[in-house]
């Protein structure tokens, strides 16, 4: 990975905060008045059908919905719009809605809202490089903001220049650095329209199966990836992607024993990189991961792992496996805490756009009331210690305050210090290599000298 990188992401972890720390008090107030079994609902993408949406909104407090072409055939723009609005105004909290609309081989909507589908990243960069990429993309936040859709789950940052790659028609089809330029933009015109890309899927493809069916094992070196692959990942984490979608491919070299959706090696990677976004699963329900499971199921291992929300097209299924998880002490409540806080606060900004610097409290962000929720209630509702007026809690975070700022001076010391001294590294080391070649360079002139005088010694 290039040295800039490295100090970016530097730079990123010491004097960056958290992607949605500026929404995490407002989450927390949301969070203090729900169950436990509310929070484990946020953290799942289901499958949409209109015959189980509204049951799965009542008895399992789903946070949203990805839809496919079969939900959208055969609706107009009118009957789409209203049909998910009727489900948003049946939850508590906003719901979800997301699509894959890649574009090429793999869209859902403008199959049927658009004249043509929407052509493939190659496509539109054969045609105009970058700037027709993003063209197509505002054109594509457009169409998926009429139609009540809130995530898109693109772009693919895979990098394959091979053609009879699985993934290749899905990518852009360069190297590592074209692939990352394309990536920063693309997130880029996500985040200024303010709307949720979710990038896809660490930690690479690369030249793998088709993992709908069964796992792909990945046996490159890590070296290689992390000069490769993840790349245009890192990229996009200093670019601030909000979301991160985790393939099932097992990278041998990262973990050998479970595919990267369920691994906790690989999530773990993920978060020393500095990302503080959202991580998901690709869908749970693919053939790939069903074998993992033996001891601990699929739905438990992708919340070990590191999943703040799970994607899956059996719903049911996976939430019961979590709750049933939580119930008999395997999951720490703790984990469960932390991803709905990260998904609560990212709804916050994204879905709800709430002004962080606003006083006046609004609808949307009163407290939940949950007492129609499954299970427990009081006994599994946290204490709402956020809005506590006790003095010494304020001189505590007054001392904190200080003791934050004085801890940020100080990293940012080391930090300058470590840049420098890296600088002076490969100075020093690029003008040692100078200075051999000039040596060299004299000797062989010595040498040529020498040669001379030997050939003509009168």
């Amino acid at each position: 990975m290039k040295i800039y990188l490295i100090l970016l992401l530097i730079i990123n972890m010491l004097f960056g905060k958290e992607l949605f720390e500026d929404y995490y008090k407002e989450a927390e107030k949301i969070l203090a008045n729900m169950t436990i079994y509310e929070k484990i609902g946020q953290m799942f993408i289901g499958r949409y059908s209109i015959d189980t949406a509204d049951e799965h909104i009542k008895n399992y407090h789903i946070g949203g919905f990805v839809l496919f072409a079969n939900n959208i055939q055969g609706h107009t723009e009118e009957q789409l719009i209203k049909e998910l609005e009727e489900r948003q105004n049946n939850s508590k909290i906003l719901l979800s809605y997301s699509v894959d609309e890649e574009g090429g081989t793999v869209c859902r909507v403008s199959l049927y809202f658009r004249d043509e589908r929407f052509p493939s990243p190659r496509q539109s960069y054969e045609k105009g490089g970058i700037d027709e990429i993003l063209l197509i993309e505002k054109e594509k936040i457009d169409l998926l903001r009429k139609l009540n859709f809130t995530v898109n789950f693109a772009p693919v940052a895979d990098i394959s220049t091979n053609e009879s790659d699985y993934i290749h028609a899905r990518t852009l089809g360069e190297n590592a650095t074209l692939t990352s330029e394309y990536i920063n933009e693309v997130v880029d015109e996500y985040c200024n329209e303010e709307f949720t890309c979710c990038l896809k899927h660490f930690p690479g493809y690369g030249n793998n199966r088709n993992t709908h069916d069964d796992v792909a094992h990945d046996y490159r070196e890590l070296d290689y990836l992390k000069k490769n692959d993840l790349v245009p990942f890192v990229n996009a984490i200093i670019h601030k992607v909000p979301m991160i979608m985790v393939s099932h491919n097992i990278v041998h070299k990262i973990d050998d024993e479970y595919p990267s959706s369920i691994s906790k090696k690989v999530h773990d990677l993920l978060r020393d990189y500095g990302y503080t976004g959202l991580i998901l699963t690709d869908s749970l329900s693919m053939g790939a991961i069903q074998k993992y499971a033996v001891n601990v199921s699929e739905g438990a291992l992708a919340v070990l792992a590191g999943n703040d929300i799970i994607v899956t097209s059996t719903f049911e299924k996976h939430i019961e496996q979590v709750i049933k998880a939580y119930e008999n002490n395997e999951i720490d409540p703790q984990i469960i805490e932390k991803a709905a806080r990260r998904v609560i606060a990212w709804k916050l900004k994204y879905l709800y756009k709430i002004d962080i610097n606003s006083t006046d409290p609004t609808d949307s962000t009163e407290p939940i009331d949950s007492t129609d929720s499954p299970g427990p209630t009081d006994s599994t509702k946290p204490t709402d210690t956020t809005n506590s007026t006790d003095d010494s809690k304020a001189f505590n975070d007054e001392s904190n305050q200080t003791l934050y700022i004085i801890l940020g001076i100080i990293i940012g010391i080391i930090a300058i210090v470590i840049i420098i001294l890296v600088y002076l590294y490969y100075t020093k080391r690029k003008q040692k290599k100078d200075n051999n070649d000039i040596l060299d360079e004299e000797e062989n002139d010595l040498n040529d000298d020498k040669l001379i005088r030997d050939s003509n010694p009168n």
